[in-house]
């Protein structure tokens, strides 16, 4: 660990405004299909979303990504979903004005069970990779603002993990992010 402390109480549960969805999957002798997201009255999720990017990471297997978010004033929605591999997802609720302020959300994924969470602006997003090769899409519904990245340091899950965070490979970005509650986000974007 970084030895960073959190400087405010986490609770454990579910965030307000996230929703996991599990894909429906159509097997036949061809293979699978899984549908990630479908719009309108029998869509996946209860508002509809404009996809503005949609991209994919593949990673090897002790990865841990984040815990990122993009504030204001180009917050994003997110929807990730887990198409290959399997991870353990951390969500942290950043936003002060929430009923869940500080609640931590942990949700495994796995391909023989596929899933998306939708995590709404203000949201931290991590994740752990558990196999080789696990392969995660994101779909934003705005574009990626430098100046209104932010995040939280993972320090905050390491006891949650099933390896020590000190053995996970992460980026020099993620392991420089300030540890909850350090400091209030504050964008440097001009709009």
């Amino acid at each position: 660990m970084n030895g960073q402390k959190n400087f405010l109480k986490i609770t454990l549960g579910a965030i307000d405004g996230v929703e996991l969805w599990k894909m429906p999957v159509f097997s036949d002798l061809r293979g699978r299909l899984f549908k990630a997201y479908v719009a309108g009255n029998q869509g996946s999720f209860s508002n509809p979303f404009l996809t503005y990017e949609h991209f994919f990471t593949e990673s090897h297997k002790h990865v841990f990504r984040g815990m990122h978010f993009q504030g204001e004033p180009h917050a994003v929605t997110k929807i990730i979903s887990l198409i290959q591999g399997e991870t353990i997802d951390f969500l942290l609720d950043t936003r002060q004005e929430s009923k869940t302020f500080g609640f931590l959300q942990i949700q495994e994924m796995n391909a023989t069970a596929p899933m998306s969470l939708v995590i709404p602006p203000g949201v931290a997003h991590g994740y752990l990779v558990l196999e080789e090769k696990t392969l995660i899409s994101y779909r934003m519904d705005g574009p990626f603002c430098e100046n209104c990245d932010s995040g939280v340091s993972a320090d905050l899950v390491a006891e949650f993990l099933p390896v020590p965070l000190m053995k996970t490979i992460r980026s020099v970005r993620d392991l420089a992010l300030p540890a909850f509650g350090q400091n209030d986000f504050e964008s440097k974007c001009s709009k």
